[in-house]
């Protein structure tokens, strides 16, 4: 039976995205009978990768939950990592092994390609020309990042139709675009390293109108300011917390405006078709919420430090705005087909059918 490895990490300090994405993609190489690996050293993103039916070969990190903010490592433990790694290949012989993680080097790909037949590397940022066999970045910026081939057979998947939402987003029913609205969502992803969450609701209860809208927050398992939260929650009836929740698109389906950090979940909002407002939480977020916003599908409103005063006005704007609300909506759900996963998995198991980059 072929295998295929996902070096990937998931928690506080790196956020949940890469861990959804991969097992977005994992499931899709499981259909088609592959034995599937993740490899991973943060214990809420392996809690996360188990609770979607994946067992995790674990490896060595140091601790990285009193850092403020992101951090994916450094070049110290990447030479941990590769020895680690090494001897893993040497007893499962993967076929094709998946790496999605900031915290990567030139050297480091060249000794993972040592490890699996096909090495494919999940990217957002164009860090550098990158040594490996398939690039995918499924993001509505990725033709415009001007990415360089490492070799002449290197396969390049980039934008929506690679893009690996989950299978959640697909064959949703029609979202209506009330007149009133009646239900916001609030998502900082799977972690709020700067305690954004707590900064947004401080931003609409003090809002010039009164809120008579339910106010549903979602909570990570990668958040450290649950109580806070909880506690918000509880003096304020309008505030409703799912904590971890299962139902990603039932949240969003039910709610009529959508505050939400940039990264996949913006994708996600898209699918259901939520006219939403974001903004960068990280700096490889940036380009993703600019380019989405320049071309109608959100509003930017800017990095996450600096967004208190517009959020208010552009927030309470949306809500007057139902025409603008509408036109959004309509305009998310034709954003991509929602099969990238399917189509990837397709793709990278076509290379080693054929024994060969196609």
């Amino acid at each position: 039976m072929k295998k295929v490895a996902f070096r990937v990490d998931g928690g506080q300090s790196v956020g949940m995205g890469h861990i959804m994405r991969c097992v977005s993609l994992a499931k899709e190489f499981k259909r088609k009978g592959y034995d599937v690996y993740f490899i991973s050293k943060l214990e809420k993103g392996i809690k996360l990768i188990n609770d979607n039916g994946f067992d995790v070969i674990g490896i060595s990190h140091k601790s990285a939950c009193s850092i403020a903010g992101y951090n994916y490592g450094n070049e110290e433990e990447l030479k941990i990592e590769i020895a680690e790694i090494k001897k893993f290949s040497e007893i499962h012989k993967f076929d094709i092994l998946i790496i999605d993680s900031y915290n990567v080097t030139r050297e480091y790909f060249l000794e993972m390609k040592k490890c699996a037949y096909k090495l494919c590397y999940i990217d957002d940022i164009n860090k550098f020309v990158y040594p490996v066999d398939v690039l995918i970045n499924g993001n509505i910026t990725a033709k415009y990042m001007d990415y360089k081939k490492y070799s002449k057979d290197e396969l390049m998947l980039l934008g929506l139709e690679y893009n690996l939402i989950r299978s959640e987003f697909k064959n949703l029913p029609k979202k209506k675009i009330k007149e009133n609205i009646e239900e916001i969502m609030i998502t900082t992803g799977g972690s709020d390293p700067y305690d954004m969450t707590v900064i947004l609701l401080d931003n609409i209860l003090k809002g010039k109108k009164s809120i008579n809208f339910k106010i549903n927050i979602v909570v990570g398992n990668g958040f450290k300011n649950v109580e806070e939260l909880k506690k918000i929650s509880e003096n304020n009836k309008n505030i409703v917390l799912h904590i971890n929740p299962k139902n990603m698109s039932e949240i969003m389906l039910k709610s009529d405006i959508a505050i939400s950090s940039g990264g996949s979940t913006l994708y996600e909002l898209c699918a259901c078709g939520i006219p939403t407002i974001t903004f960068a939480y990280a700096d490889n977020q940036k380009f993703i919420v600019k380019k989405m916003d320049e071309l109608g599908y959100v509003i930017n409103v800017g990095g996450y430090s600096n967004i208190n005063k517009e959020l208010n006005k552009t927030f309470f704007d949306l809500i007057d705005n139902y025409e603008l609300r509408y036109k959004m909506s309509e305009k998310q759900k034709k954003l991509f087909d929602k099969n990238g996963s399917t189509r990837v998995a397709e793709i990278v198991d076509l290379c080693i059918l054929n024994n060969s980059i196609v």
